[in-house]
């Protein structure tokens, strides 16, 4: 009987190699993927984490690795647990101090009182005429200006600097006390917040350098709150130096619930499309009652902020100013709006709640109304009460929100895609294929500065000109990315590849 002839077996296949996008994305999201999720602050929720999960969306589209999935829910559990009602309207959300109006004058001491320049402006001396209590050039850094405050100790009797609280703060919701400090001597350097002979809250010093100190506490409505600078005690020897001491309310910001928002509410939409992904259903049946029941109606029900829908898109808040004190106008950037408007968009195709899509389409319809066709591409303002053009990083923003109302079929047509992909091409590129560098406003104005990297949103204009990817493509293949755009931007590469 003849030998069986074994045959060797077949080497196996060959891995397919992995995009050199990945591998990038891989990479960066190792260094910062969960650095932001942690934090409460609706700042860096909305500009930094918010990326940071639509990238994971991204890239569970190219790869279908739901790990990376996993990667939303526990960034998503973390970000609602996180969730504060700093205002007690009753609705829940996230909140910065980052950019309220500052309620103290002259916060860092850099001008001085008229026919004194001894006394910063705006503040007042507490039994001091000048020889224990002035202005000094000992700062902490250059970024807190050339002049601190030094409040000498004489051993006998206070000696204090303060200022009152200007009349105009928003009262009934938390604020943050910050300062730098430092003492000489036996002295402990006080910062102190006071309703009269209450006090709110206090920063103390104790070291011979400089430091950065913050605090937290609750401001009554309708008080005269004075901050003061001061030692513990009198009767001891030393001084207290104090610099850039700053009071400022912490609100929530409608721009940032809606960035925050925007993802969670995609992953909601992924789930609810996708019956293999049934078991991430109970999570995004949590996730979208959180944000129609606390995110959503906060902008138009809280008893303190007030309904800032004003028929047309959303506004400032009527009852406190979260801005500025001397605002001159109601309408907010378009890109704080659109952000809004996108996630509305996506919920209403989840949950089919026609005021959702009313209250988005006409935010698109004024936008729309706002843009101006210059030779076939779309130039547009910041906001209507400014004539500064809108940048390329904030248009990332608006484009998000313009690609989700096409993809929709809702107010922007194919033609208006076409005219904000000449927007980029023929307005803000160079022209160079080898070295492309796109400007920083919209209409062709303005050096970049590193930002023409935040190309997220602009990738997705790909779909109608292949050469908006090549162009991005060129610009990363030899760059080192650092933060959460150049990460969603490594996404929006491999998902376009």
């Amino acid at each position: 009987m003849a030998a069986a002839l074994v045959l060797p077996a077949p080497a196996p296949a060959a891995a397919a190699a992995e995009s050199v996008w990945l591998t990038k994305y891989k990479a960066l999201e190792a260094q910062i993927g969960q650095v932001v999720y942690t934090d409460p602050n609706s700042a860096n929720l909305a500009w930094g984490e918010s990326y940071i999960m639509r990238s994971y969306l991204d890239v569970y589209a190219a790869t279908q690795d739901t790990a990376w999935l996993d990667k939303i829910v526990t960034h998503a559990d973390t970000i609602i647990a996180n969730a504060d009602d700093v205002d007690g309207d009753g609705f829940r959300g996230w909140s910065t101090s980052q950019y309220s109006p500052p309620e103290l004058a002259n916060a860092s001491f850099e001008t001085a009182a008229s026919g004194d320049a001894t006394l910063p402006a705006n503040w007042s001396r507490f039994q001091d005429t000048g020889s224990h209590v002035y202005r000094t050039t000992d700062v902490p850094g250059s970024s807190t200006g050339t002049q601190s405050v030094r409040v000498v100790s004489d051993q006998t009797k206070w000696k204090k600097l303060r200022q009152k609280i200007g009349a105009n703060y928003e009262g009934g919701t938390k604020h943050v006390l910050r300062g730098w400090g430092k003492r000489t001597g036996s002295v402990v350097g006080r910062i102190v917040l006071r309703d009269g002979s209450t006090t709110l809250c206090m920063l103390e010093y104790t070291t011979s350098t400089w430091a950065l100190k913050q605090t937290t506490c609750d401001i009554p409505a309708g008080r005269s709150p004075e901050v003061w600078l001061e030692h513990a005690s009198y009767t001891v020897s030393g001084s207290a130096y104090f610099d850039d001491v700053r009071l400022s309310g912490i609100f929530p910001y409608i721009v940032h619930d809606g960035m925050i928002g925007i993802p969670i509410a995609e992953f909601i939409r992924l789930v609810a499309k996708n019956p293999t992904l049934s078991g991430y259903s109970a999570k995004a049946a949590a996730y979208q009652s959180f944000l129609e029941t606390e995110i959503i109606p906060r902008w138009e029900q809280s008893t303190y902020l007030g309904n800032t829908w004003n028929g047309t898109s959303y506004q400032q808040p009527p009852n406190v100013d979260t801005f500025s004190h001397t605002r001159t106008y109601n309408d907010l950037p378009f890109n704080m709006s659109l952000a809004f408007a996108n996630m509305l968009t996506i919920l209403h195709e989840i949950n089919g709640n026609p005021t959702y899509l009313s209250r988005a389409t006409k935010i698109a319809q004024w936008t729309k109304s706002n843009l101006t066709n210059s030779a076939g591409a779309y130039i547009w303002n910041y906001g209507t009460y400014t004539t500064k053009k809108e940048d390329l990083s904030h248009g990332n923003v608006d484009l998000s929100a313009f690609v989700e109302f096409y993809r929709r079929g809702q107010v922007l047509t194919a033609t208006d895609m076409t005219a904000f992909k000449n927007t980029l091409k023929t307005k803000m590129w160079n022209g160079s294929a080898t070295a492309p560098v796109f400007t920083f406003y919209v209409d062709g104005t303005g050096a970049p500065n590193g930002v023409d990297y935040y190309l997220h949103s602009w990738l997705e204009l790909t779909e109608f000109d292949r050469q908006i990817w090549t162009l991005t493509a060129t610009k990363y293949t030899n760059f080192t990315p650092t933060n959460a755009s150049h990460l969603i931007t490594l996404a929006r590469l491999l998902r376009w590849e």
